[in-house]
C-alpha cells in the first residue's frame, strides 16, 4: 500500500510492488511540473533502465527538458555516448560529476533503489529528488529515498512524463533548464576524472594513469569485470563502454570475490576461449581465491587479469593513516603474483613501466591462455571515495 503525506511523499515503510500500467496521475503531474520548472535537472539512470529497455526513452526525456544524464555503479556506461552523461553517480563520482550535483535542482532517479551509497543527500544538497521505480521505498538504509515517489515499469514512467512535458508546454517548447552548455560538454569529454596531485614514487604507477593505457588498448566490445576494494574506483571511470559490458562487485564491500566473477562472466557470454574479457582486481582481493587460476588453466578460458598491487589493503592504510594508527597490519608487500600464475601454467608479468602495456596486450591477444599483469602501482594515490570517508568520517558519505 502506498503511505504518503500530502505532497506524495512516501513515509516509514516500503511501497510494495505495482504492474506495469498502475500510474497515478498526481505523482506524474507533479514530476512534471518540478522538470518544467528546473534550471538545473539531472536524469539518473539504475539497472532498471537498463533491465526494461528503456534507454533511448529516458535520454530522450533528458533532451526534452534539457537535463544532464548519470548512472549508479552498477550501470556504469549506460550513457558513455551521450555528450551530457556525467558517469557514475555516488561515491564513485568525478570530480566534475560532483560539482554538477551539488547544484542540480531536481533529481530524476529512475530504475534505481537510491541506495546510501547513491542517494545520501550530502550528494544533492538542493535537489528535489524524484524516485521512479516499481517498488520505490519510504526509506532506504535509514534515510528518505526521494521527495516524491512515482510506481511505475520505467519505460511506461518516462513516456508519461514526456507525455506530460509536451501537454503542459507544447510539443517542442522548451523547459526553464539551463544547464547545457558547449563548454560543458567540452569538459565532460576531456577533463579526468580525478586531477588530484600525489608524489609518486620511483618504480611504481599512478593507478589513474594505469587504467587510463590499458583503456586505450582494449576494445569496447570486451567485457571489463571489476572486483572490490580500493583499487575499483579507478578503472569505474574508463569511458566509451556500454553498460552490457561492464560487471561490478559490490555486496557488502567485500574484497576478493573479483576472479570468481571473471570466471562467471566467461561461462554465461561463452566466449571465456576468445579472450575478451579483462579483470581488475586488487592484490588482496586477488590472494582470497586465487586458487581459481588452476580453474582458469583447467577450462581454458582466457581472461587478462590486471592485478593492481599496492602492497596492501588500500582502502584500510589509507584510513588507517590518516588517522595516524599503525597500518602494519594492512600492508603485506608486493608478492610475485606473476611467478604465482605462471606456476599454474598461465603467463605472467610485472608492470612498472606504462610503455610495454601496448606491446604485452598485443602478445596476450594474439594467443590463448590466461594472463596476469602484476601492475606495481603507487600506495600513495587514494581514491576520491577514501578522501571523502576520510573527511566526513564513515558513515557520513
Amino acid at each position: 500500500m502506498h503511505v504518503a503525506d500530502g505532497l506524495g511523499r512516501a513515509v516509514g515503510r516500503d511501497v510494495g510492488p505495482v504492474g506495469a500500467f498502475d500510474l497515478d496521475r498526481r505523482e506524474v503531474a507533479e514530476a512534471v511540473a518540478r522538470l518544467a520548472a528546473a534550471k538545473r535537472p539531472i536524469i539518473l539512470g539504475g539497472r532498471g533502465v537498463l533491465w526494461s529497455g528503456s534507454r533511448d526513452a529516458v535520454i530522450k526525456l533528458a533532451d526534452r527538458c534539457g537535463a544532464l544524464l548519470s548512472n549508479t555503479l552498477p550501470a556504469r556506461g549506460l550513457f558513455h555516448d551521450h555528450p551530457f552523461g556525467l558517469g557514475i553517480t555516488g561515491s564513485y563520482f568525478t570530480s566534475l560529476g560532483r560539482e554538477m550535483y551539488e547544484s542540480a535542482d531536481v533529481v530524476l532517479a529512475v530504475g534505481t533503489s537510491l541506495s546510501y551509497y547513491v542517494g545520501h543527500r550530502a550528494f544533492f544538497p538542493k535537489a528535489c529528488k524524484i524516485q521512479l521505480d516499481d517498488a520505490p521505498r519510504g526509506l532506504r538504509d535509514g534515510q528518505a529515498a526521494a521527495d516524491l515517489y512515482i510506481r511505475s515499469d520505467a519505460l511506461v514512467g518516462v513516456e508519461a512524463i514526456l507525455a506530460g512535458l509536451d501537454n503542459k508546454l507544447g510539443a517542442g517548447k522548451p523547459t526553464a533548464a539551463a544547464i547545457r552548455s558547449k563548454e560543458l560538454a567540452h569538459r565532460i569529454a576531456t577533463e579526468p576524472a580525478d586531477s588530484e596531485a600525489f608524489d609518486i614514487e620511483p618504480g611504481v604507477l599512478d593507478p589513474r594513469a594505469v587504467v587510463e593505457a590499458i583503456d586505450k588498448v582494449v576494445p569496447k566490445d570486451w567485457d571489463v569485470v571489476v572486483g572490490g576494494g580500493h583499487q575499483a574506483y579507478f578503472p569505474a571511470q574508463m569511458r566509451g563502454r556500454p553498460a552490457e559490458r561492464y560487471t561490478t562487485v559490490r555486496e557488502f564491500g567485500a574484497v576478493g570475490n573479483g576472479l570468481c566473477y571473471a570466471l562467471g562472466v566467461a561461462a554465461a557470454r561463452r566466449q571465456g576461449r576468445d579472450g575478451k574479457i579483462v579483470l581488475f582486481e586488487g592484490d588482496g582481493g586477488l590472494l582470497f581465491h586465487i586458487q581459481e587460476l588452476e580453474t582458469l588453466k583447467r577450462q581454458g578460458y582466457r581472461i587478462l587479469i590486471c592485478a593492481m598491487n599496492d602492497g596492501g589493503y588500500g582502502s584500510e592504510f589509507h584510513k588507517l593513516r590518516a588517522d595516524g594508527i599503525d597500518d602494519h597490519l594492512a600492508v603485506f608487500g608486493r608478492p610475485p603474483l606473476e611467478a604465482i600464475a605462471r606456476g599454474f601454467g598461465l603467463r605472467g608479468h610485472e608492470i612498472r613501466d606504462l610503455s610495454v602495456i601496448p606491446k604485452l596486450f598485443a602478445d596476450f591477444a594474439a594467443q590463448g591462455t590466461s594472463e596476469l599483469w602484476n601492475i606495481q602501482i603507487s600506495d600513495q594515490v587514494t581514491a576520491p571515495v577514501i578522501r571523502q570517508t576520510i573527511k566526513r568520517g564513515h558513515g557520513n558519505m
